[in-house]
């Protein structure tokens, strides 16, 4: 499918680009029906990034059509980059659907992407892992790697690490030089896509982020979130203490009466005070969502301790 958005670009600094899309009721659906790419990725706002020196250029994510990312790849060349490394920040649908864009390039991901892809890969080619779009070809990371991996742009150190945040094969990017920390979906603005085959290991989570919080790092950019922070300089740690607290203030009340039907503020309403993150409303259908995975997983479990 040749499909086109408009694309934004943030020039974050003299290394670093996002690409961002998305969050844009004017822009046309793909399908009147419900899809992921129009009902969950282009309504929370998605970007990717790029950490270029010289004629060299880290990818990370590709959007969900390989014409969008034939965009973001078009838009650097005419920049003067020759050389393309891509790297994938876990295996979600709205993340890697543009890498045929990168099929000449190398691609990485943690080995549990490789993983999850190669077993998913006739689904999501087919349109029935999420249901439409399919994703076709679906164009599987090249390079695996196990707990970290370090990547040089142009000199520029930039290390992978496998996180077990929001999903177990997630990968943070980070570039030690610039403090600078690439999150994926492990953070988001206004609050975290909790998803189904993951929340058994939400304390993990939890821990995770304690320890993700403790990086040397001044500036994070998610994948989604608000692109007016992104072009101001991103977030700082105060969007891991929101998703901490988001987390562990729904797990403490999953066996509450009611729980299923509290909305969101009451969950973020500090994190909202302090000017952490935004209540963005279309995060009000994910946090639905959040309710009933948490209500139904501990409906006839003890919750965990954080």
């Amino acid at each position: 499918m040749c499909y086109h958005s408009t694309i934004s670009v943030i020039e974050i600094n003299e290394n670093l680009t996002a690409f961002y899309t998305g969050r844009d009721a004017s822009q046309p659906r793909l399908t009147q029906a419900w899809n992921w790419h129009d009902d969950a990725a282009m309504k929370l706002g998605v970007a990717t990034y790029a950490i270029h020196g010289g004629e060299e250029a880290l990818i990370v994510d590709t959007f969900s059509f390989p014409s969008q990312a034939q965009w973001v790849r078009d838009y650097l060349e005419d920049k003067g980059i020759r050389t393309f490394t891509l790297v994938l920040s876990h295996w979600h649908l709205d993340h890697i659907g543009g890498n045929a864009a990168y099929s000449d390039s190398p691609i990485i991901a943690s080995h549990g992407t490789l993983s999850l892809l190669s077993k998913h890969r006739s689904a999501i080619e087919a349109g029935e892992l999420h249901g439409p779009p399919a994703i076709k070809p679906l164009v599987l990371p090249s390079v695996a790697y196990r707990a970290s991996s370090t990547q040089r742009v142009n000199g520029m150190e930039v290390c992978l690490q496998n996180v077990n945040i929001h999903s177990a094969d997630s990968t943070n990017i980070h570039i030690p030089s610039q403090g600078i920390l690439l999150a994926g979906d492990t953070v988001e603005d206004s609050l975290t896509y909790m998803v189904m085959e993951e929340v058994a290991d939400i304390a993990e989570h939890v821990k995770n982020l304690r320890a993700m919080r403790d990086m040397p790092v001044r500036a994070i950019y998610p994948n989604h979130g608000n692109p007016g922070v992104l072009a101001r300089g991103g977030y700082d740690k105060t969007l891991i203490d929101a998703t901490i607290q988001y987390i562990t203030k729904m797990v403490a009340s999953a066996h509450d009466p009611g729980f299923a039907h509290t909305g969101m503020r009451e969950f973020i309403a500090e994190a909202l005070d302090k000017g952490w993150i935004e209540n963005f409303e279309p995060y009000e259908e994910v946090h639905e969502g959040n309710l009933k995975l948490l209500r139904d997983h501990f409906r006839n479990r003890p919750l965990p301790v954080f």
